[in-house]
């Protein structure tokens, strides 16, 4: 890369940039720019998000009272579920016991099937 040589004297012209782009020693310049950016903001129309904003309470609001309708729902789910476990228990005599009946496999179709499963 090529070196840019001016005539003249190179610390006296970084001197004279270095001045001329050097940052503002007074603090009120500061305060005033920053005053300036938030007062630009606080202007800043923000579209959707104003109406997001408008909402927030009342979502919130909902989002409550469906959490508070679901553990209700939860609760009394768990204890019909309990109540029902308890009458089983202690209901008199044995529960009648059911027995499935296995459907056997006849017909040509189903001996291929037998045969191709090994049984």
């Amino acid at each position: 890369m090529t070196e840019l040589r001016l005539h003249g004297n190179d610390d006296e012209i970084e001197r004279e940039l270095r001045a001329i782009y050097a940052a503002p020693a007074d603090e009120s310049y500061w305060t005033g720019l920053e005053a300036r950016i938030m007062s630009r903001v606080a202007d800043l129309d923000l579209g959707w998000w104003g109406e997001l904003d408008r909402w927030a309470r009342p979502a919130l609001i909902a989002a409550a009272m469906l959490l508070m309708a679901a553990s209700v729902a939860m609760f009394r789910a768990r204890q019909a579920e309990t109540e029902l476990a308890y009458e089983n228990i202690l209901a008199p005599g044995p529960a009648p016991v059911e027995t499935a009946v296995r459907p056997t496999l006849e017909g040509e179709r189903e001996a291929t099937l037998r045969y191709v499963l090994g049984r």
